[in-house]
């Protein structure tokens, strides 16, 4: 162990080695991120944020807040609005978005590490861990509002530690009078710079989705991150940190400037419980689901993290008081969600990462540390080295597996069972989604084709219409009919007459028209046996079919 720490510290960790790091970390970061962007089809939930950023761009007035009208604030939209324009590939545009996000919450890693005095080499580990766990990897290469989120979340925690830094230097002073002392506080530069990057941060936050109020608690436990002697200490801590969440909420209220603001609040009641239920007997159900909440760690931030959290927090190390606030700051966010959660995917537990994966490499730090201390008991070492091997060998079993089927294999995902369902084998899935458009586009060059899909929005028909936009659809009309697809709706049947071919885009499992085999055009099956998306020429049978 002697040797390779040597072997770091000499050829890696050297602050003159530290740029060209970097440098290899980014390439790294960009080369795995990157290569094979778009391997994974279309999600719903991206082909909706996609098409939106679409309408954006075709009626900028009508629409720049329509994400409102179903319960989304639109920050993440607009930062999708250029890189549509400048990539033909639709689904690649909308994720380098994520891509981006993800290379500053590496970057931001390393300076949160940096600011709590973690070293070089604890730096490292943290940029590598964000770059390259599953819970990580899989979000910053989907066009999906949670990496922004986690992005802001941390950024305002990273701010909040700032402050109340440097609230405490100034405590170091000799006590001054009660005006004097506010008037410091105010008119220090330092502390009113992070307190309104704060802010801002917290408002970014609030515009990138809603749950990012959860984090309030979080910005209160800052408080606790330096020990104080008195009440009148923590108290002038409390101050710009009220004041951090007071700009956030002003500027989250920005939206109300719009008449759709209302809107934002009405989806609630489709993912939580209201309180009375969760008083009349959900907390039940929400308890036996945090075995499953649990997995979502243990499976995608690796047991080595879990494993790192819990002996950081219950052990006595240098990093013990920011690793329990930080995990508390995760805990906290993610409390409301599980114990009022209807419906809780792994993605909407992601804002609690940054805080638990930083808290896990702190804690590697401290018992790297204590591994190479030769002042410490050999028998604590040893159980040091245990740790460190563990951590690692857990990190190792986590990562490749995942990298390796995102990079070559992304229908071999490992993931857990409601992803699986949610990017694999449902209808949320967009497996054969632009293989279908493509053989929409070739066939219109010829002759005139309406299309009927199952569904309204989401995977069908937003899937096909974004890979169509700015295109040549002349001759293509295409429409959502709702699903199960039972019958033809006649308004379509309508509009379809002046068409020279009609066809069908279905998945197979909510198909529930009888229709001859050999009208089925095409087929796209998805994994492990799921439902296929299929396409059918209904040209013939449209008047037998509609109504």
């Amino acid at each position: 162990m002697h040797t390779i720490n040597h072997f770091f510290q000499k050829y890696i960790l050297a602050p003159s080695k530290e740029r060209t790091v970097l440098l290899v970390l980014s390439c790294l970061y960009f080369l795995t991120h990157l290569f094979s962007l778009t391997l994974l089809p279309v999600f719903a939930d991206e082909a909706i944020y996609i098409r939106w950023t679409q309408l954006i761009m075709d009626e900028p007035l009508r629409y720049a807040f329509f994400a409102l009208n179903d319960g989304k604030t639109p920050l993440f939209i607009w930062l999708m609005l250029p890189f549509q324009y400048v990539f033909s590939d639709q689904l690649l545009a909308g994720r380098l978005v994520s891509v981006i996000v993800g290379f500053l919450q590496v970057l931001l890693t390393r300076q949160f590490i940096r600011s709590v005095n973690g070293s070089r080499g604890t730096q490292l580990v943290g940029m590598v861990l964000v770059s390259l766990l599953p819970y990580w990897y899989f979000h910053h290469r989907m066009a999906l509002m949670d990496g922004l989120l986690a992005l802001c979340l941390t950024a305002t925690i990273y701010a909040s530690l700032r402050v109340v830094s440097g609230v405490a230097e100034l405590s170091q002073h000799k006590k001054q009078s009660l005006v004097t002392e506010f008037w410091q506080l105010a008119t220090t530069q330092t502390i009113t710079i992070w307190t309104l990057l704060g802010a801002f941060s917290f408002g970014a936050a609030l515009w990138s989705k809603l749950p990012a109020v959860l984090l309030v608690p979080g910005i209160v436990f800052c408080i606790f991150v330096q020990p104080a002697k008195t009440w009148w200490e923590w108290f002038k801590r409390a101050v710009p940190l009220g004041a951090i969440i007071f700009g956030g909420i002003c500027i989250f209220a920005l939206l109300k400037l719009h008449p759709a603001f209302g809107q934002l609040f009405s989806r609630g009641g489709d993912f939580l419980y209201p309180l009375s239920d969760f008083f009349n007997g959900s907390w039940i159900v929400s308890l036996q689901q945090l075995p499953n909440y649990l997995s979502y760690y243990i499976h995608y931030l690796s047991a080595g993290t879990m494993f790192l959290l819990v002996f950081g927090t219950f052990l006595p190390h240098s990093k013990r008081r920011i690793v329990i606030v930080l995990t508390l700051i995760g805990l906290s966010f993610i409390a409301p969600i599980a114990l009022l959660g209807k419906v809780v995917y792994a993605r909407y537990l992601l804002p609690a990462v940054p805080f638990f994966t930083l808290a896990a490499v702190l804690t590697f730090e401290s018992i790297w540390r204590q591994m190479l201390n030769s002042k410490v008991a050999s028998g604590l070492r040893l159980q040091a080295k245990i740790l460190v091997i563990l951590s690692c060998l857990f990190f190792a079993a986590t990562i490749i597996p995942n990298l390796s089927a995102s990079l070559f294999a992304a229908s071999k995902t490992p993931f857990v069972p409601s992803d699986t369902t949610q990017y694999l084998t449902e209808w949320s899935s967009g497996h054969g989604i632009k293989e279908t458009t493509d053989l929409i586009e070739v066939a219109a060059k010829k002759e005139k084709i309406a299309i009927a899909t199952e569904g309204y929005f989401g995977t069908l028909p937003d899937g096909m219409l974004l890979y169509l936009h700015r295109r040549n659809v002349q001759n293509i009309m295409l429409e959502g009919i709702g699903q199960p697809v039972v019958s033809i709706p006649a308004e379509f049947a309508q509009k379809a007459a002046n068409y020279d071919k009609v066809w069908l885009v279905v998945n197979s499992h909510r198909m529930k028209i009888a229709l001859p085999k050999n009208k089925l055009i095409a087929e796209y099956c998805r994994p492990f046996d799921a439902p296929c998306l299929q396409v059918w020429d209904i040209t013939d049978d449209l008047p037998a079919i509609s109504k």
